[in-house]
C-alpha cells in the first residue's frame, strides 16, 4: 500500500479517463481508449488492484494478529481457568468461615446461659498450685527429720504436694454438683479418708521414730514429739480444707455440662479462628488473581483493536483511493460516466480474523466470569 498514494492513484485516474497518451518523440498527443470503456460492467483494472492491495495488507494485519494471539489467549485461558478455582474456593472458605461463626454463636449462647463458678477456673488453679508449693517445704522437713536422703525426700515431699492439692480439688468439685453421680459420692467419702488416713499415719511413724526424744526444734521453736505431730496434722488439715474451698468455689454445680459446653466454645472459637484466616487469605487470593485476570483479559483486548483498528485504516484508505480514482477518471473523460462506475465499489472486507475476538476457552463457557 505505501506506493498507493493519493497523489500516484490520481495521476492514475486522469491518465486512465483520457482518450489520448503523450508520445515520448516527437511530442504529440496520440489517441487511445479511454480506460474503462463506457459500457464496460465489470469494475477497472485499476480499481480492482487498488482493492486487491487493500485485501492483501488487511490479511498481513490478520496474520500479524493470529500470531499474537498464539500467545496471548493461552495466558488469557490459564488466568481464567485459575481465576475461576479461586471463586470456587472463595465460596467454600467463605461458607465454612460463617458456618464456623455460627457454630461458635451457638455455642458462645449456650454457655452464656449458663451460672459462672464464683472463682474462675485460672484462678482456682493458681491457688491449688500455690498450695501445693507450700506443702513442699513442711513435708520436705518432715521426711528429712526421718532420715531418708535428699532425693527420697523430694520424690515423698513432692507426692504430698501433688496428692492433697488434687484430692481437694475432686473433693470441692464433688461437693458442688447438684445431682452427685456415684464417682462424686466416693470421692466424698474415700478423698477425706485416704488424706487423713496418710497424714495420721506419716504422723504416728515419725513420732514413734523420735518417741525417745524429749524435745525437738521445729524452724527455730523447741517442742515436744507429740506437739510437732499435732502441729503437722493440723497444717495439713488446714491446707487441705483451703483447697476444698478453692476448688468447691471454682467448680460449677453440674461440672459436666460445663465443661462440654466451654471444650465447645473452645474448640468452636479454634475452628473460627482457623476458618475465618483461611477465608481473608482466599480473599487475598482472590483480589490478587482477579488483577492478573483483568490485565491479561484488557491485553488482549486493547491488543485486538489495536490490530483491528489498522485494519479498518487501510479499509477506508482503499475506499477513499478507489473513490478518487474515479473521480479524477471521470473528470479526465469529460463525456459519458462508465457503467461500472455507477455502481459502489466493492468493499473491502476485514479477514474473518478480525471480525470477531473469540473468548473461549475450552471447558470455560463465554460470560461464565
Amino acid at each position: 500500500m505505501k506506493r498507493y498514494t493519493y497523489t500516484f492513484v490520481t495521476r492514475h485516474g486522469k491518465k486512465d479517463g483520457r482518450n489520448w497518451k503523450w508520445e515520448f518523440w516527437p511530442f504529440f498527443r496520440q489517441t487511445k481508449p479511454a480506460e474503462p470503456k463506457v459500457d464496460q460492467t465489470i469494475p477497472a483494472q485499476f480499481e480492482t488492484e487498488l482493492l486487491r492491495a487493500g485485501e492483501n495488507a488487511s490479511a498481513m494485519i490478520a496474520r500479524h494478529w493470529k500470531k499474537m494471539d498464539e500467545t496471548l489467549k493461552p495466558r488469557y485461558c490459564q488466568t481464567r481457568n485459575r481465576l475461576k478455582n479461586v471463586i470456587q474456593d472463595c465460596k467454600k472458605e467463605s461458607s465454612e468461615a460463617k458456618a464456623a461463626m455460627a457454630e461458635y454463636e451457638a455455642a458462645e449462647k449456650k454457655f452464656q446461659e449458663m451460672s459462672v463458678p464464683a472463682l474462675d477456673s485460672r484462678w482456682r488453679i493458681f491457688w491449688l498450685v500455690l498450695i501445693g508449693i507450700a506443702e513442699f517445704p513442711l513435708n520436705g522437713l518432715v521426711f528429712s527429720i526421718f532420715g531418708a536422703g535428699q532425693v527420697e525426700t523430694y520424690i515423698m515431699a513432692s507426692a504430698m504436694c501433688l496428692m492433697i492439692p488434687i484430692a481437694a480439688h475432686f473433693f470441692g468439685q464433688s461437693l458442688c454438683q447438684e445431682h452427685k453421680t456415684g464417682v462424686d459420692k466416693g470421692f466424698l467419702i474415700i478423698l477425706p479418708l485416704v488424706i487423713l488416713g496418710a497424714l495420721a499415719v506419716i504422723a504416728i511413724l515419725r513420732a514413734k521414730f523420735f518417741e525417745a526424744m524429749k524435745s525437738q526444734k521445729l524452724i527455730g521453736v523447741t517442742l515436744t514429739p507429740e506437739q510437732a505431730t499435732v502441729l503437722f496434722i493440723i497444717i495439713n488439715v488446714a491446707l487441705f480444707f483451703v483447697a476444698i474451698i478453692v476448688s468447691y468455689e471454682g467448680s460449677h454445680p453440674n461440672h459436666p455440662l460445663y465443661n462440654t459446653l466451654r471444650k465447645r466454645l473452645k474448640e468452636s472459637l479454634k475452628r473460627f479462628r482457623k476458618e475465618s484466616k483461611e477465608a481473608k487469605q482466599a480473599a487475598r487470593e482472590l483480589d490478587r488473581v482477579e488483577h492478573i485476570y483483568h490485565r491479561e483479559r484488557q491485553l488482549r483486548e486493547k491488543s485486538y483493536e489495536r490490530f483491528l483498528q489498522e485494519a479498518h485504516i487501510h479499509k477506508e484508505s482503499t475506499e477513499w483511493l478507489v473513490s478518487a480514482y474515479r473521480r479524477e477518471n471521470i473528470v479526465a473523460r469529460r463525456g459519458d460516466i462508465p457503467e461500472c462506475f455507477k455502481t459502489t465499489p466493492a468493499p473491502v472486507e476485514i479477514p474473518i480474523q478480525l471480525q470477531h475476538l473469540d473468548w473461549e476457552c475450552g471447558e470455560l463457557r463465554d460470560g461464565a466470569l
